[in-house]
């Protein structure tokens, strides 16, 4: 009798000790795995805003429970005016619902200031003019005494004015006479070939076409060639690339 009495007293402390244990378990889980559980329910991922406008860009956040952050103005040659360059946090990335996004948003660039281009080679001149979004029109030639040929001494608009991307701009070159190295025109389009020929006082002899890869209407050979010594009034003539025959 007694020694029953010794098995049930055992057997109920076996149950009260694997019912302490379930319990320990289950206190363990709620306090390791339930805070995951909640946070992970709190965690959105951010969006892809680039190329979206503020609004589209709002209105994305918005559906995700993301808000809008600080909103930076910058320069683009790549997006409209208006539309999203860059974004903070980086699309993809888990962050809490309600947390802001810093955005980049292009500015309006159709709006350029002609620079300062005068007293430079015609060639620079013209790299820094397309640089800045502009292109040559037109270029003229114009005597310049004491000013080495080739250089810009004039600019229509002048710089430092407003402009917009189609204005076109028409620079004067100065020329002189007597002897000086010919200019390379290898590479360059044929009207501005020609501009350049012109502005040194030089006069544009033929103008043949040759079959080529290259861009249809870039100067493949010139004569005479870079480094020549030529003076005013002296005939160039040029081969430029035309498209090959189907």
């Amino acid at each position: 009798m007694k020694k029953r009495k010794t098995n049930v007293l055992r057997a109920f402390l076996g149950i009260l000790v694997a019912t302490a244990l379930v319990l320990l378990l289950a206190a363990a889980l709620n306090l390791l795995v339930m805070p995951l559980v909640v946070r992970k329910g709190w965690e959105v991922t951010v969006p892809d805003l680039v190329g979206l406008s503020r609004l589209d860009a709002e209105r994305e956040l918005a559906r995700v429970g993301l808000e809008l952050g600080s909103v930076r103005v910058v320069s683009s040659t790549v997006a409209a005016a208006g539309h999203i360059v860059s974004q903070t946090p980086r699309p993809g990335r888990r962050v809490k619902r309600s947390r802001s996004v810093d955005i980049d948003v292009a500015g309006d660039n159709s709006r350029v200031t002609v620079p300062e281009v005068i007293g430079l080679p015609t060639a620079k001149a013209m790299a820094v003019l397309e640089l800045a979004g502009l292109s040559v029109a037109r270029i003229e030639s114009l005597r310049s005494p004491g000013i080495p040929s080739g250089q810009v001494v004039r600019v229509v608009p002048p710089p430092g004015a407003a402009a917009t991307r189609e204005t076109k701009v028409v620079i004067a070159v100065s020329t002189r006479t007597g002897v000086f190295p010919m200019p390379s025109l290898v590479g360059m389009d044929k009207e501005t070939a020609q501009g350049i020929v012109v502005s040194q006082g030089l006069v544009v002899g033929s103008v043949k076409p040759a079959v080529s890869s290259e861009r249809i209407g870039s100067v493949l050979f010139q004569f005479p060639e870079e480094g020549t010594a030529v003076s005013e009034g002296d005939t160039v003539s040029l081969i430029v690339a035309a498209p090959q025959q189907q």
